[in-house]
């Protein structure tokens, strides 16, 4: 290899430098640490460049050993765990309901148990299908389950393919899941009509009512305050805190609109009847959802068991859930020939109109106002 041993004026002396053109053809220089006084004699300055040359042969080998290992680092992948922990779970918990980290993770920690903790790269087709059969075989889990696992790895692996940690994707375009029956269904448009006259003037109908007219989730529903609402622009804050995906706008259709009204004029009722009660209490801080007495927060089992009573009490199916009802709001604005499945898409807050094309097969939230208006 060509190099050169140079002087390099540094305050009262000289100190010698190696340079020399790396593997890429740049230019580089090292010091070698050895110097001499600016007035040195001939003799000393032989000296020191003799030195120097010893050394930056040295220097060199030592540099381009030291530059190998390096590229070897870098060209073999993490492994699967430190690529979750430095990099994807920062950004599911950006992006996602800390409910939805938690799921994230524990496919991926069964995954990692089952499979092994390797190289990101080195992960093939066939340790999905053994990580599927383990589970449903080895382990008695749940094929419903398993899919959704299945649904998080993959997850990881793509934002891996996306963002080059992965040159190969080695799960994409690939159907692991198994051949389940959904359990969820749709209203038939003469059940809920059923129900919303079986429970006409009761609490627990305005809840159904809201449920179907917005398709929010039960989770979001009870959670949501009255700071979070704006009557005057009809539309519903729904904050990421409290949603299982990113923030989005529920605009009220007229149906929803109404509904809510009436919670609000419930709210008024109570707080100008019972002020000891709402004393330190702001309206803004009330839930939209309130038990009947007093300014709690409606529990999700309490909502539920008051569902699962009033459906049985009016004979409707057993299979049909509360969350039923926002398949039902799905798929009831869908067949509509002018319904538009990215709106329905960010009313749901699904992450992308796929989601939602793949359970529901036949620009902000606020534009669609009109889609809720079909329901």
């Amino acid at each position: 290899m060509d190099y050169a041993v140079y002087p390099f004026k540094r305050k009262n002396k000289y100190r010698l430098y190696v340079r020399f053109e790396d593997e890429n053809g740049e230019r580089k220089h090292l010091s070698t640490g050895i110097t001499y006084p600016l007035k040195a004699s001939k003799k000393k300055r032989k000296k020191a460049q003799q030195e120097a040359k010893q050394k930056a042969a040295d220097l060199l080998v030592d540099y381009f050993k030291e530059q190998r290992i390096l590229e070897e680092e870098e060209s073999k992948a993490m492994e699967l765990s430190d690529y979750l922990e430095e990099y994807y779970w920062p950004h599911v918990g950006a992006t996602c309901a800390d409910s939805t980290l938690v799921s994230y993770q524990g496919a991926l920690d069964h995954f990692i148990r089952t499979i092994g903790d390797k190289p990101i790269d080195e992960y093939e087709r066939k340790m999905i299908s053994k990580y599927k059969i383990h589970r449903l075989d080895k382990e008695d889990i749940a094929k419903t389950t398993i899919n959704i696992e299945i649904r998080s790895i993959k997850a990881a692996f793509s934002w891996a393919y996306k963002n080059d940690f992965i040159q190969n994707h080695p799960y994409k375009g690939q159907d692991f899941m198994f051949k389940t029956k959904s359990k969820k269904r749709e209203f038939k448009r003469y059940e809920i009509e059923k129900l919303i006259e079986h429970t006409e003037g009761k609490h627990i109908g305005l809840v159904i009512k809201l449920a179907y007219f917005t398709g929010m989730r039960i989770g979001e529903m009870t959670q949501i305050t009255w700071d979070m609402v704006s009557l005057k622009e009809r539309y519903i804050h729904i904050p990421e805190e409290i949603t299982k995906t990113n923030e989005r706008m529920i605009p009220l259709g007229q149906k929803a609109y109404y509904i809510v009204k009436m919670l609000g004029n419930i709210l008024d009722r109570k707080m100008e009847q019972a002020p000891k009660k709402y004393k330190n209490v702001t309206r803004e801080e009330c839930y939209l959802l309130q038990k009947k007495r007093g300014h709690g927060q409606y529990a999700k089992r309490s909502i539920q068991d008051l569902f699962r009573k009033e459906m049985n009490d009016a004979g409707l199916p057993k299979e049909l859930t509360f969350h039923c009802l926002r398949h039902s709001f799905a798929t009831h604005v869908l067949e509509n020939p002018d319904a538009n499945l990215f709106g329905v898409s960010k009313l749901l807050g699904h992450t992308t109109p796929n989601v939602t094309s793949n359970f529901y097969v036949h620009t902000d939230a606020l534009n669609y106002r009109q889609i809720a208006d079909m329901i």
